[in-house]
């Protein structure tokens, strides 16, 4: 069944864009075809954000820089992202995804690394950093890179041991930019899950439990 309407959303109005039926949904549509101004201080596409936050972080523009050591002078870095079989905890009862895994998380880890720790492809191990730690099953994946463990979003809390996961080791940091707000664009709020912490390249390491 085709969506028809945005509903009462108002994660909707960042797309910008009308539902049809028989065409491939984009977004910005009412910007670029219909001329509705963006929400932003100079109500075009803005890049430079000219915020005194943002200028004595030297981020006016966007810009690369590298990942805090949050939770310790570790080898290793945590990230994560959507996975197929794991969407959101609340998708997990669901027949369908219950069908496409094992029912006990895991995570992905580099062969090489895990062979310098013993560790084989199914073995339970334990996540750990300054802050706490976690067990999960290890899967040897050569597509993650060294010094790299991914572990997806969407584990229940039931299904670890100990009821504990991946949030066990971050510390919860939040950029302090992100409290800029009544500037343009820069309004952040609850429902867009702003601001929040940086959960991304979290610094651990694992062995073999």
């Amino acid at each position: 069944m085709r969506f028809i309407d945005w509903g009462l959303t108002p994660l909707a109005l960042s797309q910008a864009s009308p539902l049809k039926a028989d065409e491939t949904h984009s977004p910005f549509r009412d910007h670029v075809e219909r001329g509705v101004p963006y929400p932003t201080y100079c109500r075009r596409a803005q890049f430079y954000i000219d915020h005194e936050w943002f200028l004595e972080a030297g981020e006016e523009m966007p810009t690369h820089k590298p990942n805090p050591r949050m939770g310790g002078d570790y080898p290793l870095g945590l990230s994560s992202g959507h996975s197929r079989w794991s969407v959101h905890s609340m998708n997990h009862t669901n027949e369908v995804v219950l069908g496409t895994h094992r029912g006990e998380p895991t995570a992905l880890v580099n062969p090489d690394d895990a062979k310098a720790r013993r560790v084989a492809d199914g073995d339970l191990i334990r996540i750990f950093n300054d802050l706490g730690s976690f067990p999960v099953r290890a899967r040897l994946a050569p597509s993650v890179r060294p010094g790299q463990i991914v572990s997806y979003n969407g584990w229940d809390g039931s299904q670890y041991r100990g009821w504990g996961g991946a949030n066990e080791i971050e510390p919860g940091m939040v950029k302090w930019i992100g409290f800029a707000g009544g500037y343009g664009h820069l309004a952040y709020l609850s429902t867009n899950w702003q601001p929040v912490p940086a959960d991304r390249w979290v610094r651990c390491d694992f062995e073999s439990v």
